[in-house]
């Protein structure tokens, strides 16, 4: 249940308990789509996807370190993207009999910006699952030994 704070004449709602945490899990899901699209050179679309997680980031709290780590890592891919795009529809406008030069730099530099970041991001997407997997198995691991302890005492006792 949310409280209510008046402040300054404003009524205002505090977000009810995983607010954040349900931002962040979208926001990765458009990042992990983003990712794949920036690696399969769809600048387009990763354009869309990376504003989706920029929108679905802005409405959370700002100061958390959390919510700042997948806002930024938003941000940077709407600019990646953004970059990306502009650089190959340049490309797309440049005759290739007159400047193939021109053409191949621009479109080799649109490739290694969607390469890079999206590799880094998948890096950091999956360092995120791996964390998660550890927490768990560390989890598993203590529920396990206290199984094990208990029935060791039983085992004594009868």
């Amino acid at each position: 249940m949310s409280s209510q704070q008046y402040n300054n004449g404003v009524i205002t709602t505090e977000p009810p308990l995983g607010f954040n945490k349900t931002k962040r899990q979208w926001a990765r899901a458009f990042l992990w789509i983003t990712s794949l699209l920036l690696i399969l050179d769809r600048p387009l679309l990763s354009l869309i996807t990376s504003s989706c997680a920029v929108y679905t980031m802005h409405g959370g709290k700002w100061l958390s370190q959390k919510n700042m780590k997948w806002m930024s890592a938003s941000i940077i891919s709407f600019l990646v993207s953004l970059y990306s795009l502009a650089l190959w529809t340049e490309s797309e406008f440049v005759d290739e009999e007159r400047a193939y030069e021109l053409k191949t730099t621009l479109s080799m530099k649109h490739r290694v910006a969607e390469i890079v970041w999206g590799g880094v991001l998948l890096l950091v997407l999956a360092l995120t699952i791996k964390e998660r997997i550890d927490v768990a198995v560390d989890k598993t691991s203590k529920v396990i030994e206290r199984c094990r302890s208990g029935l060791e005492k039983q085992a004594k006792q009868s």
